[in-house]
């Protein structure tokens, strides 16, 4: 993991091996407040992020880097899916995931207002 500062912006830059079968999000803890950085990418023979985010998003103190599968987000609202009820969450599906979880299909809804997206991810 590499940070650097570039005028307003840091700079974040990630390569790490995964094995590919989950698809990954780096997320940074810095202050108590957890930023998501994007999702690790497929570069040469491992796995990368490259993205830039103003200084201003984020808290004073020593930032610490964590890798979630992104089907494991901590958190993230399990919804069960029944086929006799009405889906409220239709307006979401675009940000969820399809899980299997306590024995019952249904969906992982993110919680945007703890984890932000950056923009392009």
């Amino acid at each position: 993991m590499q940070v650097t500062r570039q005028g307003l912006y840091y700079r974040f830059l990630c390569r790490c091996r995964l094995t590919g079968d989950v698809v990954c999000r780096l997320y940074i803890t810095c202050g108590g407040q957890q930023e998501n950085l994007g999702v690790m990418v497929p570069e040469g023979e491992g796995f990368g992020l490259d993205t830039r985010l103003p200084v201003k998003r984020f808290r004073e103190g020593e930032p610490s880097f964590s890798l979630i599968p992104k089907h494991e987000m901590a958190s993230a609202q399990f919804v069960p899916i029944t086929p006799e009820e009405p889906f409220s969450y239709i307006e979401r599906l675009k940000t969820s995931f399809l899980v299997k979880k306590y024995g019952k299909m249904g969906i992982l809804l993110e919680d945007h207002s703890v984890i932000s997206r950056p923009t392009g991810q």
